[in-house]
């Protein structure tokens, strides 16, 4: 493993200082005991001490940071309120001479003033920030956007970003965000357009990369005063045209007669079968489901039925994804099985369409691969349409936004119901 040496049997940890941490870690070699000879321990402290490490050495370069763009700000401001805009000394000589000498006659004026002299003189250089820096940033920036998420959601919301950054950087390489240019843009839209030809990768994805890159430094450039072009940089990147690739619904009779047949089934866990069930009869996304507490599963009433709401430590997709869903054919028979909810999959979604999708492949119980367990939605809305049901209950039911004016809480649970009667899979 990387970081372990073996001297005399004993186990050390030993690494070298990363060129990037080396203007903030004066050291040159960090190495020191694990105090231990067993090969499997040696690692697992090397590992811990690593992170340690890791975390330690971005402490200093981000207290470095704060302390730069502390400095910068104070000086803008000062200069501000002198009457001149502040320019760090690199780009201070390139202004004209005229407009040099009005800010020495107002130095001497001041009688040399060290403060002033500092602010007119540009003595604090532009903070700047590498890309690799620039996630870290941007979550700090965005803690209020995620401040009501659950920690698999904060993972959820964090991950393509992270996979767009690190996307960026192995395209155009680590780089200042002050320096980025047009071509630097360019080239990872045509990265993306040549990995969506050569891989069969689809254009969603591409987008997606792009917008979260364009969003996180913009939002940096702004928060850091960095004088950058954003809108010039990403003008234009989206690409357009048809993902050939898409998730199909699943026809009702083989839903019915092949996907929820017990038989099919049998080697999936109970928990994982009943939300099958749930979530073909439902029109609810598994995070939704996933998410119900024993309080939101309502049977004992004269419509059974589910409630979809945020909470605290965890929030809904949009504020229309707040909504219940009455209960009917195989939903019902899941919650009745289930009343507390899918307690083995609280709030770990990922985990159980992992199980589901891997044993419906397993079993070769999805007709193509443009189908996956997630076409059981695209069913249920289909199913809708078939019947007719106003648009305002599909949006009711789906958790899909309403684009005339309303009026109430939304429709009724009967009302509701009765559209869910038509639909309903299992007689």
């Amino acid at each position: 493993m990387n970081y372990l040496i073996e001297r005399a049997g004993n186990f050390y940890f030993n690494r070298r200082i990363p060129e990037q941490y080396r203007p903030h870690d004066p050291r040159d070699v960090i190495r020191f005991s694990l105090k231990t000879k067993d090969y499997k321990t040696a690692c697992r402290r090397a590992l811990a001490e690593n992170d340690r490490l890791e975390a330690y050495w971005r402490t200093l370069v981000l207290s470095g940071q704060q302390q730069a763009e502390k400095e910068y700000l104070a000086f803008s401001e000062r200069a501000k309120s002198l009457g001149f805009t502040y320019y760090p000394t690199d780009t201070l000589v390139a202004l004209e001479v005229s407009a040099l000498f009005k800010r020495l006659f107002h130095i001497e004026k001041e009688n040399f003033n060290e403060k002033h002299t500092e602010a007119l003189l540009g003595k604090a250089r532009q903070p700047d920030t590498q890309l690799d820096q620039v996630l870290q940033r941007y979550f700090d920036l965005s803690r209020p956007a995620v401040l009501n998420k659950s920690p698999n959601q904060v993972r959820k919301w964090e991950n393509p970003r992270k996979k767009a950054m690190a996307n960026f950087i192995k395209c155009i390489g680590n780089k200042a965000v002050s320096e980025l240019t047009r071509e630097d843009t360019l080239k990872f839209r045509d990265w993306w357009v040549d990995r969506i030809k050569n891989e069969k990768l689809v254009i969603a994805s591409a987008n997606k990369d792009l917008i979260h890159i364009k969003t996180m430094v913009t939002a940096i450039a702004d928060n850091l005063k960095i004088d950058l072009d954003t809108a010039h940089l990403f003008k234009k990147l989206i690409i357009v045209g048809d993902d050939s690739e898409r998730r199909l619904p699943l026809e009702t009779d083989y839903i019915i007669n092949t996907l929820l047949n017990p038989i099919n089934l049998k080697g999936l866990n109970e928990q994982a079968r009943w939300a099958l069930h749930a979530f073909a009869e439902t029109g609810a996304g598994l995070n939704e489901l996933t998410g119900l507490l024993p309080e939101d599963i309502i049977l004992n009433a004269d419509i059974p039925h589910i409630h979809i709401r945020p909470r605290k430590g965890r929030s809904l997709k949009t504020k229309f994804r707040n909504r219940v869903i009455p209960l009917v054919g195989y939903a019902l028979d899941a919650f009745k099985a289930c009343p507390n909810g899918f307690t083995n999959y609280h709030d770990r979604p990922d985990s159980l369409s992992t199980i589901i999708s891997k044993y419906l492949r397993d079993k070769d119980l999805l007709p193509s691969p443009q189908h996956t367990i997630y076409s059981l939605r695209h069913s249920f809305q289909d199913r809708l349409l078939a019947v007719n049901t106003p648009d305002r209950i599909q949006a009711d039911l789906m958790g899909h936004k309403f684009n005339r004016p309303q009026y109430g809480d939304g429709a009724m649970l009967a009302h509701k119901l009765e559209w869910m009667q038509k639909i309903k899979i299992k007689g």
